[in-house]
């Protein structure tokens, strides 16, 4: 039998170099023990890695991807595998899909996941009808984690989850950031690391219970014409200057846990230079967003060959300043979650955007619209 073209051309086209192989197989999954807690924290990579400690990392986020991609909370049962059963395993999972979410894409969700814990993908199975997925992840071809997913007519997909980061945050009078502090629902605030009231504003967002990120001047096309501003990154930066300046960014944002991009076209179109961003970003253990302000940028894919937990901008919300038209594009990104599973979304700090933010995000929140920070949404 051979996989269902839609399947076929999906998986191919979206896991090419996908370790393994695909082979057909009706099977009943293992008995399993009684659930137990996991022995460790979920992290966002083993370093050192091991096998026990990438079993561990694996078992404890894999949750987080599926509800990501539209699996609602709670679904996901991971257990310790049977000292009898499929003896180097450590933890098995298993979850019901809903039928909406094609198995091809969970499959390449927790792929990525694997690879970022600096893993793979050991052996990938599905029944001929299409309604159950196998897969074996582990480290040098040995198997660690089981995960079994199994299509659910009758469970509803989550409509979405959405991560707004608002950008720009550095010299806003207090009242308007007072304002986006007081948005009940979760966002990102994206703070420039040099201005005059960066470290405030990153104290009243994160006491708030906002997210925090750095935002990063990088080089544009058109540089010098194009002026990124003082203590950006440019293309032509040796490593050490690169790991300076971040450095400094993260002693002026202490709450930061991720970083995006300010301008930057020409600098994420550039392989070695994103790359020396981004271990530099690493050293610091945050995550990266690609703003993609070019449509050539390769930022998210070096950032996923790194194993860095990395996200990409689905939407400029403020194209138009204007509060109906930012509220038009949030209502946007928000079918693209139920489409997507998790997007994110960039707005800047303007007046119009926390006028329109206050109006339209408790009305998507009544629809089943779930907004989560920016560190939640990448993956």
């Amino acid at each position: 039998m051979s996989l269902r073209l839609w399947t076929l051309a999906l998986v191919l086209a979206s896991a090419a170099g996908l370790a393994g192989w695909m082979r057909w197989r009706n099977a009943e999954a293992p008995p399993y023990e009684q659930d137990i807690a996991l022995s460790q924290p979920a992290q966002w990579r083993t370093l050192p890695a091991g096998p026990s400690a990438f079993a561990d990392s694996v078992a404890s986020q894999a949750p987080a991807v599926l509800k990501g991609l539209g699996v609602p909370e709670g679904v996901a049962s991971i257990r310790r595998s049977p000292a009898t059963t499929d003896s180097t395993v450590r933890w098995v999972m298993t979850s019901d899909v809903p039928d909406g979410l094609p198995l091809a894409v969970c499959n390449l969700q927790l792929t990525r996941l694997a690879r970022r814990l600096g893993g793979d993908v050991v052996e990938a199975v599905e029944d001929r009808n299409g309604a159950r997925l196998s897969m074996y992840v582990g480290m040098d071809g040995v198997r660690t984690n089981r995960i079994t997913l199994k299509r659910n007519t009758r469970l509803d997909r989550l409509q979405g989850r959405v991560a707004i980061v608002v950008v720009d945050f550095g010299n806003q009078n207090e009242a308007l950031i007072r304002g986006f502090c007081a948005l009940k629902q979760t966002i990102t605030f994206s703070v420039f690391p040099d201005r005059e009231k960066t470290a405030w504003i990153a104290e009243q967002a994160a006491a708030a219970g906002h997210g925090v990120m750095v935002y990063l001047s990088m080089e544009p096309l058109g540089y010098p014409r194009h002026n990124p501003g003082p203590n950006a990154v440019l293309v032509d930066h040796p490593p050490e200057k690169i790991r300076t300046l971040i450095r400094m960014a993260r002693g002026n944002l202490p709450q930061a846990t991720g970083l995006n991009n300010h301008m930057g076209s020409r600098l994420t179109e550039d392989r070695k230079a994103i790359g020396r961003v981004l271990e530099a970003i690493d050293r610091h253990g945050l995550f990266f967003v690609d703003s993609f302000t070019s449509p050539r940028s390769i930022a998210r894919s070096v950032a996923e060959e790194m194993g860095i937990p990395t996200g990409r901008n689905a939407m400029f919300l403020d194209r138009k300043e204007t509060q109906e038209s930012v509220e038009q594009s949030v209502e946007a990104l928000a079918e693209m979650a139920g489409i997507s599973g998790t997007v994110i979304g960039i707005a800047n700090a303007r007046p119009a955007t926390l006028a329109a933010l206050e109006r339209v995000l408790p009305k998507l929140e009544k629809r089943g619209i779930e907004f989560v920070s920016a560190r939640e949404a990448v993956r």
